[in-house]
């Protein structure tokens, strides 16, 4: 569970931060394009892709705009590997380009495909902005907590400048999760298991799962206090 909140806190301002483009050249297009965006502003995603599947575009912008959108329809669905490989497909020369990096990166990052999700993050090279470098390394950083890799993270930290007001409190939340996972780390799988042979739930709260450990402490507790009473008052037969 950890996993899926450190990806949603990590990625999150990232895809907000970058502002959706408008479409691409072509009467005709155009308006097909702005109908379809109007359908998935309505959370209409089927209908969506359907409309999607029917558009033909006659250049490769427009080939472009359609697997980006394709791609953010599918995200909206949460197939997130089919949506990825969309993304996959528009290229460098695109307005939708950025963006469409980002969130395929994000995609694999959520299936824990970090592998794949590192080598699009390093399409964005010197000739990047500024401020998509900053985001990069800000999105390996939260890459290398999922992966726990902690040395990696010390060392990308390191670029860690509240540069730009929407990350600032987003590094401050990672170094919180780098602390609790580091806490966490030192800590014996095997000796976890003993304290919770001896006392349910006393396992969970040395691994660092305080309200965990209380649940389960409280469950079987709960659960015994029920069987004492059935024993007595019902007997050893019952």
């Amino acid at each position: 569970m950890l996993r899926y909140f450190l990806v949603i806190a990590i990625f999150s301002p990232i895809l907000l931060c970058i502002k959706t483009l408008d479409a691409q050249p072509g009467a005709s297009f155009q308006s097909e394009v702005r109908f379809i965006q109007h359908m998935l502003s309505r959370g209409n995603q089927k209908e969506a892709l359907l409309l999607l599947e029917r558009v033909q575009p006659h250049d490769k912008a427009q080939e472009d705009t359609l697997n980006y959108l394709t791609g953010w329809t599918l995200y909206g669905q949460k197939e997130l590997e089919a949506s990825a490989w969309y993304l996959e497909q528009v290229s460098r020369d695109s307005r939708y380009w950025n963006k469409a990096n980002f969130f395929a990166a994000y995609n694999y990052a959520y299936l824990d495909q970090t592998t794949l999700s590192l080598q699009l993050l390093e399409k964005f090279d010197n000739s990047s902005s500024n401020q998509v470098l900053y985001m990069k390394n800000f999105q390996k950083s939260g890459i290398a907590l999922l992966d726990r890799r902690l040395h990696d993270f010390e060392y990308l930290a390191q670029g860690f400048a509240a540069e730009y007001s929407f990350l600032e409190e987003e590094e401050q939340k990672m170094a919180e999760y780098y602390q609790q996972i580091k806490e966490r780390r030192g800590r014996s799988a095997f000796v976890a298991g003993l304290l919770s042979t001896a006392i349910p739930g006393l396992g969970k709260m040395y691994a660092g799962k305080t309200a965990e450990g209380i649940s389960g402490f409280l469950y079987v507790g709960a659960l015994g206090a029920a069987s004492y009473d059935f024993h007595r008052r019902l007997g050893p037969q019952n």
